[in-house]
């Protein structure tokens, strides 16, 4: 059953992604997309972290793990907590760090022990996945001492943690379940294209938002809401 509920909100999570890139940014429609994409995210994440534990499967538990990290830390940059955000803030940070953590030490074992592979992947993918959660946690301790960000600089945060939630989300199933992909449209183009285009995507996005901010693209309703966030 919940492998049934992985799938389904691992779908929804790729379609609402694309469109959540494909529409205005700041718009009702991206707001829609996205809200729907965080959350079929969490549960796609979650769900996915748990059944891998199950499995005792190290590699996609991490990859379950920092993928919710990153997804839920995106959103609560936009749409900060009322109360005790700082607690809340620290939470997902010391999540961050354990995964990191656990996921940087499971891979340097296994390479002290001779091994090449972790789950029948090459052992630097946990090490990959463990590096991405230290760094993100390790910019949380800004957030957790200023207390705020500029109104750009969180969403520079908000892009490049959605942004990589979905690269994780396209290369678990583009790549790492491509026998769900038809035999006949099984090639490096169906397979490493849409990855490829996530990966662009966000970095032109994070140097837009870097450089020139999102002013021209976000309503006014938007730029208010982030800016009040942001007090």
């Amino acid at each position: 059953m919940l492998i049934y509920l992985h799938i389904l909100t691992g779908t929804v999570a790729l379609i609402s992604g694309a469109l959540s890139f494909a529409v205005k940014k700041g718009s009702n429609s991206h707001k829609k997309f996205g809200l729907t994409f965080v959350l079929s995210m969490i549960v796609m994440a979650m769900s996915g972290a748990f059944l891998a534990f199950l499995a005792t499967e190290k590699l996609n538990m991490v990859a379950g793990l920092v993928t919710f990290y990153l997804v839920v830390t995106a959103y609560l940059t936009v749409h900060p907590p009322k109360n005790k955000a700082m607690i809340v803030h620290s939470i997902f940070m010391a999540l961050g760090f354990t995964t990191g953590v656990y996921a940087i030490y499971t891979g340097l074992t296994a390479l002290n022990n001779g091994l090449s592979s972790i789950d029948g992947n090459p052992v630097q993918a946990i090490i990959v996945f463990g590096s991405i959660s230290l760094l993100a946690a390790t910019l949380d301790i800004r957030v957790i001492a200023k207390g705020r960000l500029k109104h750009k600089w969180q969403l520079v945060r908000h892009v490049w943690r959605i942004g990589f939630a979905m690269l994780i989300a396209t290369a678990s199933f583009f790549l790492g379940q491509s026998q769900f992909i038809p035999e006949a449209m099984r090639n490096i183009y169906t397979l490493a294209g849409p990855v490829v285009l996530v990966l662009c995507l966000t970095a032109y996005w994070v140097i837009r938002v870097s450089i020139w901010g999102l002013k021209t693209r976000m309503s006014a309703q938007t730029q208010t809401a982030v800016a009040q966030s942001s007090r």
